[in-house]
Parts: C-alpha cells; structure tokens; sequence
C-alpha cells in the first residue's frame, strides 16, 4: 500500500508517495531539511543560490551515505572476524571438553580395574581359605572315620576275647 505525506524541505512543499511508513518518510525528510539548513549557513552564496545549495546538500547527504556503507562494511568485516575468532574457540572448547572426559574415563577405568584387582585377590584369599577349610574337614573326616574303624575293631577284639 502506497502512502502520502506532506514535507516542508527548505521551505517548499511537497508530497511524498512510496512503500515506507509515513514516520520514515518524515524521518528522511527532516534529515535533508537539516542538511539543507546546514549547507545555507555555511556560506552567503550558497544562501542566495538554490541550485547550488541543492548541490552540495545533495554531495553532503552522498558523503554521508558512503560514510555510512564504508563503516558497515567495517562492521561486518569485524562481525566475520570475531565469528571466525568464535568458531575456533568454540572448536578449541569442543577438543578441550573431549580431552577432559577422555582423562576422566581413563582415570576412572583405572579405578576400576583397581577395584576389580582388589576383589580377584579378595575371591583368592577366599578360595584359599576355603581350601584350607575344605583341607581341614578332609583331614577331620579321615580322623574321624580312623576313629570309628579303630573303636569297631576294638569292640570286635573284645567280643572275640568273650567267647
């Protein structure tokens, strides 16, 4: 939708048509009325001529404008340099991090395999011990059932001694 605003640009009115918003059109009305204001200051003849001042606003707006371009591009050229920059932070982070976890899961394979150590000797002194046990019983067994045959063939000596 087009819209219509009236201006007072160095005095003259006019009436500006286009796509922008009234505000801005204002807004840039008023910036050329300034410079005009600004140029006819400047000098006498400048403020007697009009085609003159129309001139040299029109080079200070131009002036203005490339000003304005060159320091964008400034902007973005630093805008991609601190991008770049924050890319490989980012990336320098990333490895740090990786390097990091990698250490912690060495150190806590380390622990278990320290902890695993621990309990095969814990499961060898048992085995060990139970052995011992095993060997114990073994030789409490034997002892007894020497025992038992020993009291049978006593008890038969004396039943054979009776008769």
């Amino acid at each position: 939708m087009k819209n219509r605003v009236k201006i007072t640009i160095d005095g003259k009115n006019f009436t500006l048509v286009g796509e922008e918003t009234e505000e801005h059109m204002r807004e840039v009305a008023a910036y050329i009325d300034k410079k005009m204001t600004e140029v006819r200051q400047k000098a006498a003849v400048v403020a007697l001529d009009a085609s003159l001042a129309y001139v040299l606003t029109s080079i200070n707006v131009a002036d203005d404008y490339f000003k304005e371009k060159a320091y964008c591009a400034e902007l973005e050229g630093r805008l991609l340099g601190m991008t770049a920059r924050a890319k490989e932070l980012s990336e320098k982070l990333a490895a740090k991090e990786a390097e990091i976890a990698a250490k912690e899961a060495e150190q806590a394979g380390r622990e278990w395999e320290q902890r695993l150590k621990d309990l095969e000797d814990r499961l060898a002194f048992s085995e060990k011990a139970r052995e011992a046990a095993e060997n114990k019983l073994d030789s409490y067994m034997m002892a007894m059932e020497g025992s038992q045959q020993g009291g049978q063939k006593h008890t038969a000596k004396a039943k054979s001694g009776k008769r």
